[in-house]
């Protein structure tokens, strides 16, 4: 399954848009969609957790994946005051503050607030009770108390707004967020008290993550709707492609079998785990660094080849090579059977 689209969940988000706090775009929504089914595909282990919940949202999506995919075993963790926001302070910024004061806004205290019983409603009505767990009160007060209960966390999702409500997320929670996890900032962007405490937490912890905007459409221009960072890794797209360009592999390749893999250095790590995996040019196994022309490619090619690799295969960030080597691709072209030429990757078999 690709990177899916606004298209693609139209159904899904027709169901949970009117749960959703105004503010929180489509495209927020849609790279929540693609987390779930990211760390559902490489099993990453642990719950689902949203702080912030308003309607339920957010928390309704995580858990119609879980129950689309038939999973029992993991949980969607609703945590929020049920009473309304608590209050801005000046760290927070100019628009909070703004937006807090306003009767008509949804962040005024009263109109944020939804009862835990209407919360739970939604969820029954919806057939996704036995997936959430509910965790009523102010976060200062119920995360340290609920956090060994929780366990392992697979996405942590704040929409918190302000400065205190998401320190005190991070500081309970992060360390429950596995490596290969998401942290998911829907406010990064909107609340400066939000930008602070994340870069205050990260720094105060010499954490190095890099933090990732999700951005979309607004009014025919590009505009960072939330922001996200996964520990151990960067770029949820680029991690997708992989685990598929690995799954392409493992169609094609017997494991223990040995193969050329041309990716400039890129994703070796992720695509030979039960496969050997052989970088071009290469000299004890070892990258030897790029050919200096077709013919040494050619050579070291058919070198590799009678020594018994079967495949040779070119991944996306080295499909440039194909065109700079136009002597190599002609070769292979020419002399052995493409089995498999996709977006990810593009397969030559080797073999007698």
């Amino acid at each position: 399954m690709a990177w899916l689209t606004a298209r693609d969940l139209a159904p899904t988000l027709e169901v949970v848009r009117p749960f959703v706090m105004p503010p929180v775009s489509a495209d927020a929504l849609v790279d929540l969609a693609n987390l779930v089914q990211l760390v559902l595909e490489q099993r990453v282990p642990g719950d689902f957790v949203e702080c912030g919940v308003w309607r339920g949202g957010g928390g309704l999506l995580m858990a119609d994946f879980l129950r689309q995919a038939g999973i029992r075993d993991r949980k969607v963790w609703l945590c929020d005051s049920f009473q309304g926001m608590p209050p801005v302070q000046a760290i927070d910024g100019p628009i909070a503050i703004a937006e807090a004061s306003d009767p008509d806004s949804p962040l005024y205290v009263d109109n944020s607030r939804v009862a835990l019983e209407d919360v739970r409603r939604t969820a029954a009505e919806f057939g996704l009770s036995a997936y959430i767990e509910f965790v009523p009160g102010w976060f200062h007060e119920t995360l340290p108390v609920q956090r060994d209960r929780i366990g392992p966390i697979a996405i942590l999702r704040l929409d918190c707004d302000w400065y205190a409500s998401v320190r005190a997320c991070l500081d309970n929670l992060y360390d429950q967020v596995v490596d290969g996890g998401f942290v998911v900032l829907d406010d990064y962007f909107a609340y400066d008290g939000c930008a602070i405490a994340v870069h205050e937490f990260l720094g105060r912890r010499g954490l190095a993550h890099r933090i990732e905007s999700v951005v979309g459409d607004w009014g025919g221009c590009e505009y960072p709707f939330s922001a996200r960072f996964r520990k151990g890794e960067m770029n949820p797209k680029w991690e997708r492609r992989a685990y598929l360009a690995g799954q392409d592999i493992a169609s094609l390749i017997q494991p223990g079998e040995a193969f050329i893999l041309v990716d400039e250095q890129q994703l070796s790590n992720k695509l030979s785990a039960t496969r050997r995996a052989l970088p071009f040019l290469e000299r004890d196994g070892q990258y030897w660094g790029r050919p200096v022309d077709d013919a040494t490619a050619i050579q070291e090619l058919e070198r590799l080849r009678h020594a018994g690799t079967g495949w040779m295969v070119f991944v996306w960030p080295a499909f440039w090579w194909l065109e700079s080597y136009t002597g190599l691709h002609t070769y292979l072209r020419t002399h052995f059977r493409c089995a498999l030429e996709n977006e990810r990757l593009i397969a030559f078999d080797l073999r007698p």
